[in-house]
């Protein structure tokens, strides 16, 4: 008999990366370097620290096998359970928790592969206890990029997507989830709303993390429902609007009405059912989450979801070119070695250069004699030869930089070569893409426009 615990993990690492093509054509996502180990690690991490034992990976179906050789490179002691999916990275997050429904028994805490964070979670897993939550949600300041920072590729003026966080200030109930463009001058309160949470805030500076700790009930509703596709952009804010409504009647006069004589929007109440134990308890303490009236605790609320704000901690997610570059940049700054498993410099690395000043090595990568090295991650199998010069850089694998090239502040793709005398500032190269000897490049994204297409 398999026992399972409070919370079991899933991390989602199927994804794409649609918006940073640039880096992922040829390199999942998951394992896109970040401080030399692959991004998933991260979360991994995370949950191992705050005590998991093993985590759900969903990936998609091509990637298993790479997925599964870099976690057994990277000293984790979680185990991880590699799920694959077919075409996973063409599917929302809410069906690919769908498809794994099968191997989730109890609630559990949901993580995206590409947020980096040093949140503690066990306070975000005791918010949700406290309040026995449907959904309890990280949300985190919106990461300030330092105004000297500049995104490697031409300049973009594309401001990034603005959420719309409404939290009570009494409660700490998450009341209102909304894109900020989906309004153009106004946004409409309902009495409802301002009547049970007489005191709100709605936040434009905070980012949700996609990191949510989640009621069982609400997987068994969505397998019910399939016409949640996402989990952050669909199922999150339909939850939260529902805080607002009470059960059908049929639910007051008989719980065991069928699914199939309900109404599809009203459904939910089949699945949102409070333990008979749960609601004993809740009716005959003394506990009230408001101090406005003396209504029942929860003002009845059966679906509740709540909002947890890191306060002192970082965190962004690199699902975009920029915030990929910000996570490198600042990961030495923002995860030291205390709390690094994989070394600075890998056994089997070999380092010729006396000029090196916080970089990372990958393995089996070459970096030569004469060469300076400062704020730069040189990927396995990478070689620097002599003469060069590379700062404020990513090299992922395999990339061969001949002699007395100059990089600064670049990220440079799976198996490019830069050719002898180039420089490149502020550049992103990419993968298998040959930089012509004697070129200089500012600003510039360099590879082959056909890689840029996605079909």
């Amino acid at each position: 008999m398999v026992i399972y615990k409070e919370f079991q993990a899933v991390v989602l690492a199927g994804g794409g990366g649609s918006r940073m093509t640039e880096l992922t054509h040829g390199k999942h996502k998951c394992l896109l370097p970040i401080g030399n180990v692959p991004m998933v690690w991260y979360p991994l991490q995370l949950l191992e620290r705050a005590g998991f034992k093993e985590a759900i990976v969903i990936v998609s179906a091509n990637m298993e096998t790479n997925v599964s050789l870099a976690l057994s490179n990277l000293n984790l002691k979680i185990k991880a359970d590699i799920v694959p999916i077919e075409d996973a990275e063409d599917l929302g997050t809410a069906d690919s928790v769908r498809l794994i429904h099968e191997k989730i028994h109890t609630d559990f805490i949901v993580i995206s592969c590409d947020l980096i964070t040093n949140i503690d979670i066990h306070e975000i897993l005791n918010m949700y206890r406290k309040h026995n939550a449907s959904i309890t949600a990280l949300m985190l300041p919106v990461p300030k990029v330092p105004d000297e920072f500049v995104t490697p590729g031409p300049k973009n003026k594309q401001k990034p997507e603005t959420d719309l966080i409404g939290i009570s200030n009494e409660t700490g109930r998450l009341i209102f989830l909304a894109s900020a463009s989906d309004f153009e001058e106004t946004i409409k309160i309902s009495q409802t709303l301002l009547k049970k949470h007489p005191s709100f805030t709605i936040h434009s500076k905070l980012m949700d993390t996609h990191l949510y700790v989640i009621n069982k009930w609400v997987l068994d509703f969505l397998v019910h429902n399939k016409n949640f596709t996402t989990l952050k952009g669909e199922l999150l804010p339909y939850i939260v609007r529902k805080q607002l409504s009470k059960p059908p009647k049929q639910y007051l006069d008989d719980k065991n009405t069928s699914v199939v004589r309900l109404n599809v929007k009203d459904d939910i109440y089949h699945f949102a059912m409070e333990k008979p134990l749960d609601e004993l308890i809740r009716k005959m303490s003394a506990f009230n989450d408001h101090d406005t009236d003396l209504e029942d605790a929860y003002h009845g609320d059966v679906i509740r979801c709540y909002a947890y704000i890191g306060t002192g901690k970082f965190g962004l997610r690199a699902n975009t070119i920029q915030m990929y570059h910000l996570a490198n940049t600042k990961i030495s700054e923002w995860w030291g070695n205390e709390e690094q498993t994989i070394p600075n410099i890998a056994s089997n690395a070999t380092v010729r250069s006396t000029q090196m000043q916080d970089c990372r090595v990958g393995n089996n990568a070459l970096v030569d004699e004469k060469t300076s090295l400062k704020q730069s991650h040189i990927g396995p199998n990478s070689v620097v030869e002599p003469k060069s010069r590379v700062s404020q850089s990513v090299i992922m694998e395999n990339v061969t930089i001949k002699q007395k090239c100059v990089i600064q502040n670049c990220i440079l793709c799976n198996g490019c070569v830069i050719e002898e005398g180039t420089e490149l500032k502020d550049c992103l190269v990419g993968p298998q893409h040959i930089v012509t000897s004697g070129s200089q490049h500012s600003r510039e994204v360099l590879t082959d426009p056909d890689k840029l297409i996605e079909i």
